[in-house]
């Protein structure tokens, strides 16, 4: 599957969230800062997981003991990571919402007065192990009032460093599939019913 049919994909989903304007002098200065948490998501992801060790255990290099020690020790970190990552969603004040994500953008509901074209910040964790918190920055594309205080908006993000996009790809890629198995097995229940009905 091509790189971009994979960009195509949206899925909708409930995942924490926080939006904030900026101003144009604020997003300007922010596209020229990689966010931090997406090196330290990109960093966490390097240094965890047994692919770090799985060439020396190939090559016999360690024992089969220590490699189950280190698998062992390495869940462990990534359980530590990952109480770390939801206690930063809850200083970060983000809030569970639904979101339709792709790799390009999201749409969701907000309090706050958008107008197409304006600047803004989101705040963003994806429920991977380890989660990630991604900083994110973003242009309103489309403004729908839904109640009197109230807007569902488009936004289109505008990506700071691979990692970014990639963790969205990613995250966005394996949530399609898993709704594609969802939808195959209920397809297969209720083809199975109707034989046995």
């Amino acid at each position: 599957m091509s790189e971009n049919r994979r960009q195509n994909f949206r899925i909708d989903d409930v995942l924490p969230l926080r939006d904030r304007p900026l101003s144009t002098q604020e997003f300007e200065e922010a596209k020229q800062k990689i966010g931090v948490r997406s090196r330290q998501g990109s960093m966490l992801r390097k240094i965890v997981g047994r692919e770090v060790f799985e060439h020396d255990l190939e090559r016999g290099a360690i024992s089969p003991e220590l490699a189950e020690a280190l698998e062992s020790l390495d869940a462990k970190l990534d359980y530590l990571i990952s109480l770390n990552m939801v206690n930063d969603a809850s200083r970060y004040g983000l809030e569970e919402r639904p979101v339709n994500l792709s790799a390009s953008g999201c749409a969701f509901v907000t309090d706050e007065a958008y107008r197409v074209g304006d600047p803004l910040e989101i705040v963003l964790m994806l429920p991977v192990f380890p989660p990630i918190i991604l900083e994110l920055l973003a242009e309103v594309v489309r403004v729908e009032q839904i109640a009197p205080t109230r807007w569902r908006i488009g936004v289109r993000f505008v990506y700071r460093c691979e990692e970014e996009e990639d963790a969205i790809t990613r995250y966005v890629f394996q949530r399609h599939r898993e709704q594609i198995r969802l939808r195959r097995a209920e397809e297969e229940r209720a083809a199975e019913s109707a034989r046995q009905g």
